[in-house]
């Protein structure tokens, strides 16, 4: 026993300094965590602050889009109801046209109306 007495003095003193360095080094990288959170809140709450700005400005950019295509629908329904209000005015006088000229008396006022200036 005597003979291994040096040996696991020697065994005991690596496994002291062992545990001792691991804690140290834990110590330290925990303490390096920690300002480096400190240091880098900043920078986070910044690239949050910036996230929120571009969400902010992608809704009202899209609230945008929406209005524009809003408006453009209620363009584009104007723009047909004009037309068909031309439609149906230009239907109605072809119609009464057509039934006004069925009319004997309607066919000789354009015959007289065209007969009229050759007489000059």
């Amino acid at each position: 026993m005597e003979n291994y007495l040096p040996y696991i003095v020697s065994v005991l003193v690596a496994i002291i300094t062992g545990v001792i360095s691991y804690c140290s080094a834990r110590a330290k990288s925990k303490a390096e965590i920690q300002s480096l959170q400190k240091s880098n809140e900043h920078e986070i709450s910044k690239l949050m602050q910036q996230h929120k700005l571009d969400l902010d400005a992608l809704e009202r950019k899209h609230e945008m889009e929406i209005e524009k295509i809003n408006l453009e629908h209620q363009h584009q329904l104007e723009l047909l109801l004009k037309e068909a209000e031309n439609k149906m005015g230009a239907d109605l006088i072809q119609s009464m046209l057509g039934e006004a000229m069925k009319t004997p008396e309607a066919r000789q006022a354009m015959g007289q109306a065209f007969k009229a200036p050759k007489k000059k």
